[in-house]
């Protein structure tokens, strides 16, 4: 059995209507785990008007979209549902998903199933149909086998946003599980409010985030970096997290106030790696 799960903070209700009409009817139960929404009495509204077979679980403020995950899978243990659907506030799923992700259940030591992503900020053709295995993918619109979440002691609450997708999958490969990206399921998804660029023939795109959100992407891909080092490609990932420095100094707004929580970012990624390895 299936069960979505849907994690919310201020969404626009109009579009979380679409969202949970475009997964209803494909899975078993639906469950919304609001992370203390300011509109929460008009989510509660637009559930009851239309559905019956929801959950709403109220944190009551913020709990970070880790916790959030976390208490779907521990929801999906107690009604004893053997996978978990897991989807952002404004994920609008494609009608063929889960018929498409059925056909790959009994692959062997299945981490992960997910789709193929395009931002809709910025047009481009998926007609790739392959499925491939991958090394990492985004929690909105994957499906993970509740026994694989806890076999790998589910996602890292300490990192509240970012990387906790990228921090999952990589716990997922160092236990052996493989995760695929099925190319029949397409998935519109919003990465941030970017921007393209060309230098030199090199193509790449600003993101815009927040001074807070720069703060946790650093903080997080610090710990990632040196946690997973010996599964991820290292330099790679060195390498994006300097042109991360740059892009934001270079092409966004507020460059000051983006560059001082991005430094404090790097000393708490540190500080958050010397604070989990005196717990473990």
């Amino acid at each position: 059995m299936i069960l979505a799960g849907i994690t919310l903070f201020n969404p626009d209700v109009a579009r979380l209507e679409e969202n949970i009409s475009s997964i209803y009817g494909q899975v078993d139960r639906v469950i919304c785990v609001d992370n203390g929404s300011d509109n929460i009495k008009s989510i509660e509204d637009c559930v009851l008007k239309n559905w019956k077979n929801i959950t709403i679980i109220k944190n009551g403020k913020n709990e970070g979209i880790a916790k959030a995950l976390n208490q779907m899978f521990e929801f999906a243990i107690e009604q004893q549902y053997e996978y978990v659907l897991t989807l952002d506030q404004d994920s609008v799923c494609p009608d063929n998903i889960i018929e498409e992700y059925n056909k790959y259940l009994d692959e062997h030591k299945l981490g992960s199933l997910c789709p193929q992503c395009v931002d809709r900020n910025f047009k481009s053709e998926l007609n790739n149909e392959d499925v491939i295995e991958v090394d990492k993918c985004i929690t909105s619109a994957s499906l993970v086998p509740v026994s694989a979440w806890n076999d790998v002691g589910g996602f890292n609450d300490e990192l509240f946003i970012d990387f906790v997708d990228h921090d999952f999958c990589a716990k997922l490969k160092e236990h052996g599980y493989r995760i695929l990206q099925i190319g029949s399921v397409k998935l519109s998804h919003e990465l941030g409010k970017g921007k393209n660029y060309s230098i030199l023939g090199v193509k790449f795109t600003a993101l815009n985030h927040s001074a807070m959100r720069k703060y946790y992407m650093v903080r997080n891909w610090i710990y990632y970096m040196n946690e997973h080092k010996d599964i991820i490609n290292l330099k790679a990932e060195k390498k994006s997290y300097r042109l991360f420095f740059l892009k934001t100094l270079i092409f966004e707004d507020d460059k000051l106030k983006k560059m001082k929580q991005m430094l404090k970012g790097r000393r708490d990624g540190i500080k958050l790696i010397r604070r989990i390895h005196e717990i473990k």
